[in-house]
């Protein structure tokens, strides 16, 4: 590895993550905002479901197109822009006057998160040694996963200070905080490459087929595994808080102690998928997460909270596997790769929200807890058609498949 890269990982890479982290703080203080919301403006869960579905398909389902636009054109400023748009909407929400206004600031946030990642994953993956990819992108990613818990938390701290929903204002700080270090630190983040390589890598591109067949399996896979992620960040407080009739904060608890969790899997999952290759750990994690999620409804007391850690733990391992499969799968595309798989199935993930909450309307909230736990079966099987061999590295084998 060349000293500029090890210059990048050693210091770049802990700037980028952390700024996806804070980036991401409202996709983890949205959830916890949401029984507030619900009283507020009396919303139905439908409502509920479709806030959550507003701000996954602007955040996740159009990242494809700044994925694509980024792969063609050089603009890292997107990185600081998309973080302080991300920040500024979040800081605004709590001060909606109406459903419809509320609506309108989700999307604008959407479009902050949108904007952020395929640039941010394409800067990491680039400054990556092929045999660590893995482990770098899990740093990115446990940026994001970080934020999405520590988010929770924040969100939790504010909602019990005088002025309740008001305090969202105080999101705007780190926003700011990262976006200005962010933009100070652009040349190091994005160097310029010379003229004649940069005109390489155009045709590289042009010559480079996409194995499109391989990229669907792997969406699909991720659409299942992003939908048991919003169900469970969305209907966990609702369930053990309104239904169960417990506080509103140990549901919250919960869903940190969930994200928390993510975000040890995240970097483990990482790290073991450059060691035994992303299809191991892309099959592992849902088999192991299958059993988990049966027990979550029949769970009780205070053996909820260890249950929910381990889901997040086992079934967000595959989180850095799959982006890193999908770039490799579309060398060249590094940016369009990472957005769909960070971003577009992910937030058709979301959508699985929308049904989920009619499902809870007619037939109860623990109908949902029992439509998520056969989803990992689906996954599964999906999984165990990807590219690369069990037990394998597969980095190689995936992009001689690809090329």
């Amino acid at each position: 590895m060349s000293k500029q890269k090890q210059t990048f990982l050693s210091k770049s890479l802990i700037l980028v993550a952390l700024s996806h982290a804070i980036t991401d703080l409202s996709q983890g203080a949205l959830p916890i905002l949401l029984p507030f919301l619900k009283n507020a403006f009396t919303l139905s869960y439908s409502q509920i479901g479709f806030i959550v579905m507003a701000q996954n398909v602007t955040s996740s389902v159009i990242q494809p197109v700044f994925g694509y636009i980024t792969d063609r054109l050089s603009l890292p400023w997107l990185v600081p822009a998309g973080l302080l748009l991300s920040g500024l909407g979040m800081a605004v929400t709590g001060l909606a006057t109406s459903y419809s206004s509320l609506l309108m600031i989700v999307v604008i946030t959407g479009l902050g998160i949108a904007a952020f990642h395929p640039q941010g994953a394409k800067m990491i993956h680039n400054a990556s040694h092929i045999h660590n990819r893995g482990q770098s992108m899990a740093v990115f990613s446990l940026g994001g996963n970080l934020g999405q818990a520590c988010g929770s938390v924040f969100m939790v701290a504010l909602l019990s200070l005088p002025g309740s929903t008001n305090n969202t204002l105080y999101f705007c700080l780190p926003a700011f905080l990262l976006a200005a270090l962010l933009w100070l630190n652009m040349p190091a983040l994005s160097p310029k490459l010379p003229r004649q390589h940069s005109s390489n890598m155009k045709k590289s591109k042009a010559n480079t087929p996409i194995p499109l067949a391989m990229i669907s399996l792997l969406l699909f896979y991720i659409f299942f595994r992003s939908s048991i992620a919003a169900g469970l960040t969305t209907y966990i407080p609702l369930y053990f808080a309104d239904y169960l009739g417990g506080s509103h904060a140990y549901a919250s608890y919960l869903v940190s102690g969930y994200l928390l969790s993510g975000v040890v899997g995240t970097y483990v999952g990482g790290v073991l998928g450059d060691k035994f290759g992303r299809k191991t750990i892309i099959l592992g994690s849902m088999l192991l997460t299958l059993p988990l999620l049966i027990l979550l409804p029949h769970a009780s007391g205070y053996w909820t909270l260890p249950l929910v850690v381990a889901i997040g733990f086992v079934y967000i391992a595959s989180f850095s596997s799959t982006t890193v499969l999908a770039q490799e799968m579309m060398p060249g595309y590094e940016a369009l790769g990472a957005s769909l798989t960070i971003g577009f199935s992910i937030g058709l993930g979301g959508l699985a929200v929308t049904l989920l909450g009619y499902i809870a309307d007619h037939f109860g909230i623990p109908s949902v807890f029992s439509v998520i736990s056969v989803i990992p079966i689906a996954a599964a099987i999906l999984a165990f058609f990807l590219p690369g061999r069990l037990f394998k590295p597969d980095n190689i084998a995936v992009s001689k498949q690809a090329g």
